[in-house]
């Protein structure tokens, strides 16, 4: 709202325009705005016709139900009507007033009387009428104690404008607490938590926040506050702590005390809402060592609890609302009936909530996307908070506008740019390629459709799996000759179903620390779970848990290898997982696929390889004639073969060639013919007949022999 304006009429209009000092005018503005002025003249030595006129103490008229439709920010100045009545003082005047909790001096405004007589203070001189809206912020800026603003509802006086004195009566209709310009953020994904925190607001029950970082705990209580009209003091747990003892049970007794002093000046007609964010950091879990530091802590802690005991015994009318993204370093004695015993947990959304905050966002923004593209971000944006899915948002339609990028190259640039928090430090974590999929090797075609029945379309349409009774793979057991693509094969299953996808190896898991494998296994498991859909990759499993059974071949098993066989199975069974933990994850935290490769099936325990854990054991043979065929067609499309090059010719004499023995085969012939001419653009059939006197097979007729013999005794 402008405070000021300066007026320079032209020369042949300033010599006939007589305006006497302190004049109250009503002007309006291009963009349909009406202010109330008074004007005073004064000389201006930039003006070139030496003489200007000076506007102060504005006053805004309300718009009427016909000019809310005019629309515009343009501020040019269209009409002055000055006020040719004399101002008279109003007899009685009704306004609503609008607080800023965070900067309120209850201190001196201590009851309703307080606050009319300061109100009288603040209007004294200035002329408004019924309809107005006065702004103090801006006139009055730190020195208005909170007090933002006032919209007069009713005057009784003998004109349409006036002013008052101390004989004015001031009656206050409603106290708002919250700016009407500030426009609430769009929230998407938690209605649950909604309906649970306005059940809890209205039983006037005291209450913990949970979710992780970003998921929208504060926005959604202040959305609540704004809509139910309630008053809201917000603190973080920092800003109570101090340096010297006993300067935070201080500042927080000190706290507690503005909020009574508070209810007395509204009269307890509403409750008010004491939002504590990061509430961990004033109530930490005590440790059992012992120390300076640790008795200040505890003395924190009990100070705050103390006071919301009185507050709770007193009936005073606040509500207590704490939030933590870390609820397991809280103390429990905050938890227990009587103080916050109400807990709504923010999970990490679901797809489905996902594509909802999109959406939010889309339909405040007024986007260019499509509902298909919106579902397909929801679909490949798992372990994303809202917070995070609206930076995503903005910056993929700025990505596509600025350079002119499809959506799908776009939405893979962003994403590599800005990852899910729960990703930034996972372990064994292995990045999306958008361009791998199942196809993206050759043969295996039975193999292929198998895979995509198991996992890719239970993941697209579970309902038609639901139908016939159907749960989810949970596991499957690739096992096979070396270099047939078992690792490939679940990097391209996760990339086209769009899975986070997680590795781990025997290397990575062990470490000469008695209990790091356990947790490492665990860690894992959890930031599956948070980024679910995910795939859970585990390389070599023979290695890493061996098998429990007979000695000799198998080996014996070792603590370490019972260790971490005993905690993968209980994260398999979903045990592994805390009940807190499992509250704050999303619809899909189940929706997790471990998938295990080894060469020597033999060597894994039987109890991974029950129904519910690695259910399915799939053999990834050595590749036949028709699939060495189907792999060089493959590579041919990236290393260009002379037209005398005869791929069913070379697929018949690679016969105990693994996928990899013919990529390395290829990349050989590609050398030799780049060490005979660096200028060569193909590679020849001689190239190759020279590569395959170099490349020898890898496999054996006997490991063949033996994998195909071990399909066949699982089958009986």
């Amino acid at each position: 709202m402008p405070q000021s304006c300066h007026l320079w009429p032209k020369e042949s209009d300033r010599n006939g325009w007589t305006v006497r000092p302190g004049v109250p005018a009503v002007c309006r503005l291009q963009n349909g705005r009406r202010l109330l002025w008074r004007i005073y003249s004064h000389l201006d030595r930039n003006s070139t016709h030496r003489e200007a006129y000076f506007a102060y103490q504005t006053v805004e008229i309300e718009r009427d139900a016909q000019q809310q439709t005019v629309v515009g920010e343009d501020n040019i100045l269209v009409e002055i009507h000055p006020i040719p009545s004399r101002l008279e003082d109003f007899q009685e005047v009704t306004l609503d007033v609008q607080l800023d909790c965070s900067c309120l001096n209850v201190d001196l405004l201590l009851t309703k009387e307080c606050l009319t007589e300061t109100l009288r203070t603040f209007l004294t001189g200035t002329f408004f009428c019924k309809g107005s809206r006065i702004d103090f912020t801006s006139c009055l800026r730190e020195r208005n104690m909170g007090i933002c603003g006032a919209y007069v509802k009713d005057t009784l006086g003998p004109s349409i404008y006036g002013e008052i004195d101390c004989n004015t009566v001031i009656n206050i209709g409603q106290i708002l607490y919250h700016p009407e310009t500030l426009a609430s953020k769009p929230l998407g994904g938690i209605d649950t938590a909604r309906e649970q925190l306005e059940t809890a607001l209205t039983e006037a029950r005291s209450l913990l926040l949970i979710g992780p970082s970003g998921c929208g705990k504060y926005s959604l209580v202040k959305s609540i506050a704004k809509a139910k009209i309630l008053p809201l003091f917000e603190v973080r747990g920092l800003h109570f702590l101090r340096s010297l003892p006993g300067e935070t049970e201080a500042e927080l007794r000190q706290t507690f005390l503005r909020l009574h002093l508070f209810q007395e000046l509204i009269e307890r007609e509403k409750p008010a809402i004491l939002l504590v964010k990061d509430i961990d950091t004033i109530c930490p879990k005590i440790s059992a060592k012992k120390g300076e530091e640790v008795l200040n802590i505890a003395r924190i802690a009990s100070q705050f609890i103390s006071l919301v005991d009185q507050f709770r015994e007193s009936a005073e009318n606040v509500i207590i609302i704490g939030t933590t993204s870390s609820v397991e370093s809280m103390d429990a004695r905050l938890r227990r009936p009587g103080r916050l015993d109400t807990e709504i947990t923010i999970g990490i959304p679901s797809k489905e909530q996902r594509i909802d905050v999109l959406r939010c966002f889309h339909t405040t923004t007024r986007g260019s996307l499509t509902d298909e593209q919106l579902d397909l971000i929801g679909q490949r944006t798992a372990g994303y908070v809202g917070a995070e899915l609206e930076l995503l948002y903005y910056n993929l339609v700025r990505e596509m506008h600025k350079r002119q990028l499809p959506f799908e190259e776009a939405l893979a640039e962003v994403q590599k740019k800005h990852r899910p928090s729960s990703l930034r430090n996972a372990t064994g974590l292995v990045g999306a390629d958008a361009t791998l999929s199942l196809d993206s090797f050759g043969g295996m075609d039975e193999l292929k459709a198998l895979l995509r029945l198991c996992i890719v379309e239970q993941l697209a349409n579970p309902a038609r799996f639901q139908r016939l009774g159907i749960h989810p793979l949970r596991g499957i057991l690739l096992y096979g000759p070396p270099g047939c693509a078992k690792t490939t094969l679940a990097k391209c299953l996760a990339a086209e179903t769009g899975m986070t996808f997680l590795s781990l190896s025997a290397a990575e898991v062990y470490s000469p620390y008695v209990g790091d494998a356990e947790k490492l296994i665990t860690r894992v498991f959890n930031e599956a779970r948070t980024n679910a859909p995910a795939m859970v990759f585990l390389d070599e499993i023979d290695s890493l848990v061996g098998n429990r059974g007979t000695a000799g071949m198998k080996g014996g098993s070792g603590a370490v290898n019972m260790g971490v066989l005993s905690t993968l199975l209980m994260e398999m069974d979903g045990i592994g997982q805390a009940e807190q933990a499992a509250s704050a994850l999303s619809e899909d935290a189940k929706r997790i696929v471990v998938i295990a490769a080894t060469n020597r099936p033999d060597m894994v325990d039987d109890a991974l390889l029950r129904p519910g854990r690695l259910t399915k054991l799939i053999h990834v043979p050595a590749p036949d004639a028709k699939g060495r065929l189907e792999i060089l067609r493959k590579l041919a499309q990236n290393i260009p073969f002379a037209e005398d090059v005869k791929l069913e010719v070379v697929a018949d004499e690679t016969d105990r060639y693994s996928g990899a023995d013919l990529q390395n085969l290829c990349t050989q012939a590609a050398l030799n013919a780049a060490t005979q001419d660096l200028n060569a653009t193909v590679v020849c059939m001689s190239h190759l007949r020279c590569a395959l006197e170099d490349v020898r097979p890898s496999l054996t007729k006997e490991q063949i022999e033996w994998y195909r013999n071990y399909e066949a005794n699982r089958l009986r």
